[in-house]
């Protein structure tokens, strides 16, 4: 994904306990900015859309360069595909014009009394296929 095809982004500021001996941003905080990039685009794209429970299923990285303390990084995040359960996330993390890193993530809606995965809510569903322009159902594999 370019960073043309990302609509949401949200500013980070590397803190120092997000690197490690060799004094760059570590592998592990990458999975953090996704994280806090996840949660502003909630708030900003499906704030009054309820829902009781998710889980993440997979997280990868590729790393393309480093970020170091004081840094300020812009984290693009996008929702790619939304299936029966589940949806797809794609991110980016750039320091000006220098991308730094990508990933995927996988995300389950997750009933925790029944122990059991649940359908994506449709007023979730809609809302997230409109902001990002993407078919709003897919067949779970």
């Amino acid at each position: 994904m370019s960073a043309q095809a990302f609509r949401f982004f949200t500013p980070m500021r590397v803190r120092w306990a997000d690197c490690d001996a060799f004094g760059h941003v570590n592998n592990a905080s990458y999975l953090s900015y996704f994280e806090e990039a996840r949660i502003d685009y909630w708030k900003a794209v499906v704030p009054d859309v309820p829902f009781t429970g998710m889980a993440i299923v997979h997280a990868s990285v590729d790393f393309r360069g480093q970020a170091f303390p004081g840094d300020v990084l812009t984290i693009g995040a996008a929702v790619t595909e939304l299936r029966r359960t589940s949806f797809w996330a794609a991110y980016e993390v750039r320091r000006g014009d220098t991308l730094m890193a990508t990933g995927r993530s996988a995300q389950v809606f997750f009933d925790y009394g029944t122990q059991k995965p649940a359908p994506i809510p449709e007023a979730f569903r809609a809302r997230i296929a409109s902001y990002e322009g993407i078919a709003p159902t897919a067949a779970d594999v």
